[in-house]
Parts: C-alpha cells; structure tokens; sequence
C-alpha cells in the first residue's frame, strides 16, 4: 500500500472464480448462470468482475439500469446483458444501441404500457429485442401481477417487435420463509402451465437469487440469478435451507486493509473518542487508523442478541519469516468521519522498533470465522451485506487479486498479496496465529 493512501480494497478475482465454479457444480451444466452486476457490482468493479465472471462460466450478466449496462459494452463483455430496469427509451448512437443491434442487450417487461415503448425502439431501430417478462408473485415492486404477466407473454410470443427470451420473478423472503417462497413459485408456475404453449423451448425461467439458490434445487429451473454469492456470501445468512453445502462452498472474495499511523500510551481513566464513551479501566495503548464512516466502515447502531458487550474487532497483521502472524484488536471510542482508534494494550505485535507504526490492519477479511468477516460487521451494524458492499466508497482504491498476486499495483506491500490466514480460537481471543 502506498504511504499516502489511507486504506485500499483487494478483490481476489481467483475466489470469484471458484464460487462460479461451485455454483455451476450445484446447479448442474443444464442450468445457465447470470450474475447480478449491478451498482458497479456492489461497488467492486463491474466491468473487471463481469468479464471475470463471464470467462468463469457465466452465460449472461444482469444489471439495473441501462448507464450500467453502457459500462459493460465498453468493456467487450462476451455476453449478453439484461436490464432489469423498466426501460421506455432509448438513444441511437450510444453503446447500449450498439449491444441492442447486436443480441447483446436484452431488456425487462413490466406491464402493457413499458412493453408498447419497447415495441416502438424495436420498430425505431427495425430489430427485434429480446425481453425477459417479470411477474410480480408477491414482491409487488417490479413486474406484472401473474393475471396481466400472461397477456404480456401472448404478446410477446405472438408479436413481431420482441424475442421471448426469459420469464422470471423474485422472491421477497427466500432467505429465511420457505413456506412464503414456495407460495410465490406455486402462483409463478401457475402461470408457466396456463401460457406453456406460448413458451419456445429457449426461453429461459429464472426465480433463484442468491438465498433461493442454496435453498432448494427446486428453485434452480433452467437459469439462476444471484449477486452476493458470486462474491463468496449468502450461506451465513440462509435459514433452514435443505441443500447441505458445508461452510467452505464459497470463497469471500474482499479484503479490505489499512493501517497503523499512530500509537500513544494513555493512562488509567483516559476517555477516547467523540462523547468520552470509551474510558481506559488500565494503562493503555491505542493505535490510530485512518478510515472511518466517511470510507463506509461501518457504525455500530446497536447490539445484535449475544453482543451486548463485544466490541467490533479488527486483524493487525505483520509479515515475518515464518509467515503472517495477526493478533486481533478491539475498535474503543467512536467511529469518526475518517479515523478509528482500537486498543492495542495486549498486541505482541507491537513489540518492534516504531512500535507498531505502519503494521497491517485487515478491516474486512476473507476469513469467514473471524470477528471482521463482512456480514458479520454488516449484521453489528443494522445493514446487510449488500449494503456494506455498496458503501465502501468509490475514492478507495480497488486492487484485483488472482492467485495470490496483486494486479496492476505499482508499490503494493508484499503482506497485500499474502494469502488468508485462517485465525485459530487463540487468535480470536487475543493471541497470535501464524501461517506459512
């Protein structure tokens, strides 16, 4: 990491590879897969992520709006796009016009009046566009309710602007009610049965999201559209899924790290922070680290059942010999703008001549049994992990990792390429684990 640079974000693009290769292991080689990209893939990059994820085995991506999908057709994604957005115009010359003449670009139905709008671009640009029609089963934000889906896919089917190309809906609570998710699939089904003869044998139906995915294979049907798993989350969260997929299915694919610029010694009754919230019971040591909220770490808004008294806990880090050894540190006071302070009174690693100054700090980590694992911070603070991806701000820098090796980062310290130390139990209360 550069001197000058208060914190950076590493996406370890071999971990995207191997999620997509369990993904396509559990849905079978019958099953397309199409990524959710959208929100410059939850912040991480789109255009690197996308062609990542397409090389890995991804037959088609999915994002929100047609700007998003303009990114990927500069980038020279492979395949094809779809925009989950109504869409009701758009604008010869630009890029999303090139990929819609070229099959590349395929576009959401809504309701009557979207689907006459993309009528008139097909009749404007003399092309017939591929249309995935959604129906509302019980999420009533986007999409048709299924009495009106089906009149839609009659027109589709039979009409000569639009290519049939997807029938899809999604599930409001397929992370924790199955009971609620089944009843949207029997509505969506129902719905399959009655307009079947109108369905050509390419059109591919897609309800599965990331938490539906490892579900139930039922949900799987002939394509599955899902975001965080593709970054390596979703199983933590997933409550009484009949799928048995084991801890280490997927991969976290982020790291985000800074660290160490300050180290001061504080006595006995000292207070730290904003609001004097934290005071010192013993002499102590608090090290300085320079990210806060304005970064989007996150700010812990209330104790979640079992927390009362743990505080957020961060790796410090430091490169030896024998490998990376981590230690961890309680964050004590408040989470400023842009700086945080932990207690590093028990840190071994401290134990060098500067003191600890310019040691490693691993905010989020990879490590999906440690304290700072993403939607474990996510979860402390009253959001859920899209949203914490979705945060991090755009200003930190984004280093792409495969196998092991930063890519395109001129000055990058050694310890950023080093691969995820898995903490042991004595790590995680306060001693030091090392790794080769």
């Amino acid at each position: 990491m550069r001197m000058h640079e208060p914190s950076v974000l590493e996406v370890n693009l071999s971990a995207i590879d191997q999620n997509v290769a369990a993904i396509r292991r559990l849905v079978g080689p019958d099953c397309r897969l199409c990524p959710i990209v959208k929100a410059d893939a939850y912040g991480l990059g789109a255009a690197r992520v996308a062609r990542r994820l397409a090389t890995a085995g991804a037959e088609m991506v999915a994002v929100y709006s047609l700007p998003q999908a303009a990114e990927l057709g500069l980038a020279d994604l492979p395949v094809p796009v779809l925009v989950l957005m109504p869409i009701a115009e758009m604008r010869r010359g630009d890029e999303t016009a090139r990929m819609l003449l070229s099959g590349r670009l395929h576009l959401t139905v809504h309701d009557l009046h979207q689907l006459e709008a993309i009528e008139a671009i097909a009749e404007g640009f003399a092309t017939r566009i591929p249309v995935h029609v959604e129906v509302d089963t019980g999420m009533s934000r986007g999409g048709a309710l299924p009495r009106d889906a089906a009149a839609l896919i009659e027109r589709v089917a039979t009409g000569r602007h639009c290519q049939l190309k997807g029938i899809f809906t999604h599930f409001a609570n397929s992370r924790v009610d199955r009971d609620a998710t089944d009843a949207q699939i029997a509505r969506f089904d129902d719905l399959l049965r009655a307009t079947s003869a109108l369905i050509p044998a390419d059109c591919m139906i897609h309800v599965a999201s990331t938490y539906a995915l490892f579900r139930s294979a039922r949900y799987h049907r002939s394509m599955v559209r899902f975001g965080l798993a593709w970054a390596g989350y979703g199983l933590e969260e997933l409550e009484g899924a009949e799928l048995e997929l084991g801890t280490d299915f997927l991969r976290p694919c982020l790291r985000w790290r800074s660290r160490i610029v300050q180290v001061k010694r504080i006595e006995t009754g000292t207070p730290v922070g904003y609001g004097s919230r934290w005071i010192a019971k013993r002499p102590s040591t608090i090290g300085l680290i320079p990210v806060g909220y304005a970064d989007g770490f996150p700010v812990m808004r209330g104790p979640t059942p079992g927390t009362e008294d743990a505080p957020q806990r961060l790796a410090i880090l430091r490169e030896t010999p024998r490998g990376i050894e981590r230690e961890y540190a309680s964050v004590v006071g408040t989470v400023n703008m842009d700086q945080i302070t932990v207690d590093l009174t028990d840190c071994e690693l401290l134990n060098q001549p500067n003191g600890g100054v310019g040691l490693t700090v691993e905010l989020v980590t990879p490590d999906a049994s440690a304290p700072n694992h993403l939607p474990r911070l996510a979860q402390r603070s009253g959001m859920i992990p899209h949203e914490m991806l979705c945060r991090i701000h755009p200003r930190i820098p984004r280093l792409y990792v495969v196998d092991g090796a930063v890519s395109g980062a001129e000055g990058v310290s050694p310890i950023a390429t080093a691969a995820p130390v898995a903490a042991t139990e004595s790590a995680r209360s306060g001693g030091v684990a090392a790794a080769g």
